[in-house]
C-alpha cells in the first residue's frame, strides 16, 4: 500500500496541433490534467456535452418496445444527427403523451354536460352559463326561486347544473362551488384527441425507426464522452497567438514514457519536482487483492498527497467488522452460493471483479462468525456435536463480549496513531500519536486487568501518554513568556481530545450489539414459526414456512445494511480521525474509454 509519487509535467507546443496532442495524451491515458484557463462559464457548458446526450439517446432506444434490426456498418451513421434526433423524439413524444392524458381527462369532466357550444352574449341577453356539480344529497338545498336553472344529466350520486345569469352567482346561490368546463365543446376535443393519438402512433413509429441505429449509438458512447473531455480540456491550456502550454500530474517513474511522447509530438516537455505549494493529487496503489480497499477509502475521503495510504487496513477491518455484525454462519454461507450464482454479472469490468471479491470475502468472514458464535439461521448446534466444539465465543456472555469489541476498538486506534506517527515529520507529528497510543492502551489495560501487571501499568501508562501529548501538544517554539502561555494552551487543547479517545474506543461497541441484535431476531423468528406451527394444525407448516422465509429475508437485509454502513463507518470516522491529517482529492486520469468491438 502506498501513494505514488507524482511529477508536474509542462507540454509545450503550436497551437495548430493542440487537438492532436489532447487526443495523443488521452491515449496515453496517466496524465491528471492542471486547469491553467479561467474560462468558467466555458468549462460548465461542456461537461452536459454530447457523451451525456449520448447515454440518455441510447436508453430511449433500448427502452423502445419494438426494435428494428440493428445496423453494424457505420457508413451512413453520424452521431451527431441521430442523437439529435432521437432527443428530439423523446420530447416531442412525451410532450404528445401529456397533451393525450389532459384531453382524456377533459373529455371525461366534459361528457356529462353534453354537446354545447357557447353562442356570443349578445345572443342569450348578454348571459352567461355557469356549471355545477351537485351532489345528489344536497340537490334539495337548491332554491330554483329567481334563478334560470337546467339539470342537463343526472346520475347516481350527482347532478349537472347550469344556470344562466349575466354575473357569476354570489357563494350562497349554490351549494357548491361552479366548476370550469372550457370554452371547447366535446366534439372539438374529441377532434383534438384524435389528432394527437395520430400524432403519436408517428412518434412512435419514427422511434422504432431511429431504433436500427442503437448499436452503432452504443459503441460511440465512449467515443463522445471521451470528444467532450477533449474539448473541456482544450479550454483548460493556457494559449498565446501560436503556442499553448498544458499542463499535468504524472507519475514519477513515467518520465521516460513521457519524455518519449513528448519527442514524438515535438514538444517542448519541462518536469518540476513538488513543491511545498503545490496539491498534488493522491493516486493509492496496492496490489490486486487489497485494491478493493481503495474503493472504501476514496468512497468517504481520500487522503492527502503528504499523508500514507489506509487502504489494505481499512478492507482487512471491514471484512472482519462486518463479519462480526452479520454473525450467522447460515447466512454467510447462503449469500456465498447467490454470489457463486450471479458471478458471471460481476465480470463485466475491473470495479465489478473487485467488488465480487470483496464480497466474497464479507461472507466468508460472516461464516467464519457465525461458526465461532454458534449461529445458524439463528439456531445453535448442540454442545456435544462437531459444530459446538466450534462455537467458542457466546453472544450473550455481555461482559466478554464488551471486552472483546472494546480491545478491537483500542488496537484500530491505536494502529492509526501508529501510522500517522510513522508517516508525519515534526515532533508534534510524531509524539502525540504516540501518547495517545499509550492512552488508549493503558485504559484498556485498567479495563481488563484484574490484580495483574495491566492493572499496575495501565494508570502510569495513562498518564505518561496524556504528559507526552500535552508537552508536544504543538511546535511553537518558546522564546518569550508569550510564547510559553501559549505554547501551554497548545498542549490544553491536544488533551481536549481524551474525550473523543474515549467516544471512539466506546463506538466499537456497536459491532457487539448489532451482532447480537442480528442473533436474537433470528432466533425470534424461528420461535414465532414454531408456535404457529404447533397453533395452526396443517396449514400452520406453510405459514411457519412463509414466516421463516420472510423474517430471515429481512434479517439479511438489515444485517447488509448494518453491516455496511456501520462496518465502514467505523473506519472512514473513528479510524481516519486518528490515523489521516489531511483530506486529498483523488487522481483522475485523462483517458480515452472508447472501446474496440
Amino acid at each position: 500500500m502506498t501513494i505514488v509519487p507524482l511529477t508536474k509535467v509542462s507540454l509545450v507546443g503550436i497551437l495548430d496541433d493542440k487537438d492532436d496532442v489532447l487526443e495523443a495524451a488521452q491515449s496515453f491515458g496517466m496524465l491528471h490534467l492542471i486547469p491553467l484557463s479561467s474560462a468558467q462559464k466555458e468549462l460548465e457548458a461542456v461537461p452536459a456535452g454530447l457523451g451525456r446526450e449520448s447515454v440518455e439517446a441510447l436508453r430511449w432506444l433500448v427502452e423502445c418496445p419494438v426494435q428494428r434490426r440493428p445496423v453494424t456498418e457505420p457508413d451512413d451513421f453520424d452521431l451527431e444527427t441521430v442523437v439529435a434526433q432521437t432527443l428530439s423524439n423523446r420530447k416531442a413524444l412525451k410532450a404528445c403523451r401529456d397533451r393525450l392524458e389532459q384531453l382524456d381527462r377533459r373529455i371525461r369532466d366534459v361528457e356529462p354536460w353534453g354537446e354545447f357550444s357557447f353562442s356570443d352574449l349578445a345572443e342569450i341577453g348578454d348571459n352567461r352559463l355557469w356549471f355545477y356539480v351537485v351532489p345528489a344529497g344536497k340537490l334539495k338545498q337548491v332554491d330554483p326561486a329567481g334563478k334560470i336553472m337546467e339539470i342537463v344529466h343526472r346520475d347516481k350520486y350527482r347532478a349537472y347544473v347550469v344556470l344562466l345569469s349575466p354575473e357569476e352567482p354570489p357563494a350562497g346561490a349554490m351549494p357548491v362551488a361552479r366548476v370550469h368546463v372550457g370554452a371547447l365543446s366535446l366534439s372539438q376535443l374529441r377532434r383534438r384527441y384524435e389528432q394527437a393519438a395520430v400524432e403519436l402512433e408517428e412518434l412512435e413509429l419514427q422511434r422504432q425507426l431511429l431504433t436500427k441505429w442503437r448499436f452503432l449509438l452504443a459503441r460511440n458512447l465512449a467515443a463522445a464522452r471521451d470528444q467532450s473531455r477533449r474539448r473541456r480540456a482544450a479550454l483548460e491550456t493556457a494559449d498565446s497567438e501560436r503556442l499553448f502550454v498544458m499542463q499535468a500530474w504524472a507519475r514519477k517513474d513515467q518520465k521516460d514514457e513521457i519524455q518519449h511522447l513528448a519527442d514524438k509530438l515535438g514538444l517542448a516537455v519541462l518536469f518540476d519536482e513538488v513543491s511545498d505549494e503545490d496539491k498534488p493529487p493522491t493516486l493509492l496503489e496496492n496490489a490486486r487483492p487489497m485494491k478493493g480497499g481503495e474503493d472504501l477509502v476514496e468512497f468517504y475521503q481520500t487522503p492527502g498527497y503528504r499523508d500514507w495510504d489506509p487502504s489494505a487496513i481499512v478492507y482487512v477491518s471491514f471484512i472482519l467488522f462486518f463479519g462480526m455484525i452479520m454473525t450467522d454462519a447460515g447466512y454467510g454461507l447462503l449469500l456465498l452460493l447467490l454470489l457463486f450464482l450471479f458471478r458471471r454479472r460481476f465480470t463485466g469490468s475491473p470495479l465489478g471483479q473487485r467488488l465480487f471479491r470483496m464480497s466474497a470475502w464479507l461472507m466468508v468472514s460472516t461464516t467464519a462468525f457465525g461458526v465461532a458464535t454458534g449461529s445458524y439461521f439463528g439456531i445453535a448446534p448442540s454442545p456435544d456435536s462437531f459444530l459446538g466444539h466450534l462455537k467458542v465465543m457466546n453472544l450473550k456472555d455481555v461482559d466478554t463480549m464488551m471486552k472483546i469489541t472494546l480491545t478491537i476498538g483500542v488496537v484500530h486506534i491505536v494502529l492509526a496513531n501508529l501510522m500517522r506517527a510513522v508517516h508525519e515529520t515534526t515532533p508534534s507529528g510524531r509524539f502525540q500519536p504516540l501518547g495517545w497510543c499509550l492512552v488508549a492502551l493503558g485504559g484498556l489495560g485498567t479495563f481488563l486487568g484484574q490484580a495483574t501487571i495491566l492493572a499496575k501499568m495501565g494508570p502510569a501508562a495513562v498518564v505518561a501518554g496524556l504528559l507526552m501529548v500535552g508537552f508536544f501538544g504543538s511546535d511553537r517554539k518558546v522564546d518569550s513568556v508569550k510564547a510559553g502561555g501559549l505554547r501551554l494552551f497548545d498542549g490544553l487543547a491536544a488533551l481536549a481530545r481524551i474525550v473523543n479517545i474515549f467516544s471512539d474506543v466506546l463506538s466499537y461497541m456497536r459491532l457487539f450489539a448489532l451482532g447480537l441484535a442480528a442473533a436474537s431476531l433470528a432466533e425470534t423468528i424461528n420461535s414465532l414459526s414454531g408456535q404457529l406451527n404447533q397453533a395452526v394444525p396443517g396449514i400452520g407448516i406453510l405459514i411457519a414456512i412463509l414466516v421463516l422465509a420472510i423474517g430471515h429475508a429481512i434479517n439479511i437485509g438489515l444485517g447488509l445494511i448494518a453491516g455496511c454502513v456501520h462496518g465502514l463507518r467505523l473506519n472512514v470516522i473513528e479510524f481516519f480521525n486518528w490515523g489521516l491529517k489531511d483530506e486529498g482529492k483523488p487522481f483522475r486520469s485523462f483517458k480515452k474509454e472508447e472501446t474496440r468491438l
